[in-house]
């Protein structure tokens, strides 16, 4: 039970985080100059690190072309941006002690978890505005079933990748799981 209150708990944070990335302006706000509505923020892929941050997630994550770049990594929080080409996928994956969030913001794919890596008997399609929601220690993958890439964000809690990680291509990630 207690496991499970901890779980909700982390599941509620990571909804009310990723409603506030989805409700932020067209811009992101500058502490010296506040933009119109007319102007629109240049989209800069780096890791922001621990400073506060308000930007349109879901230009930040259609402009990403690499696997994953990491976008914010604070102390106990990590947003990652994802680009799944055509045909490709995740990578069969588990994170211990890790709750994942993910959105998908473009394309189509199939998600699929399970308690073993050779038993994914949760499949579910998913395609613009889904989210899914990986618990510590499950086995996922999530594969590109669409015509375009799969524009992903994904938080972790806690954080799962070193801050500034860029994987350009799946490649790059193998070996750092």
């Amino acid at each position: 039970m207690k496991t499970n209150v901890k779980l909700l708990s982390s599941i509620t944070i990571i909804a009310l985080i990723s409603a506030s990335f989805a409700s932020c302006n067209k811009e992101e706000i500058k502490k010296d100059k506040p933009q119109t509505k007319e102007e629109k923020a240049e989209v800069i892929l780096k890791d922001y690190g621990n400073d506060p941050l308000v930007l349109n997630i879901e230009d930040y994550t259609k402009t990403n072309e690499n696997f994953r770049t990491a976008l914010w990594t604070g102390s106990k929080l990590q947003v990652t941006l994802m680009s799944i080409p055509v045909g490709g996928d995740i990578g069969l994956e588990q994170h211990n002690g890790i709750d994942q969030f993910l959105r998908i913001e473009e394309g189509e794919g199939k998600v699929m978890m399970g308690d073993s890596e050779d038993n994914l008997d949760f499949v579910k399609d998913v395609s613009d505005d889904f989210v899914v929601i990986v618990p510590s220690g499950k086995w996922h993958n999530i594969k590109n079933t669409g015509d375009k890439p799969l524009k992903i964000y994904s938080i972790y809690s806690p954080v799962e990748h070193p801050m500034g990680t860029v994987h350009k291509t799946k490649a790059d990630d193998e070996g750092h799981h």
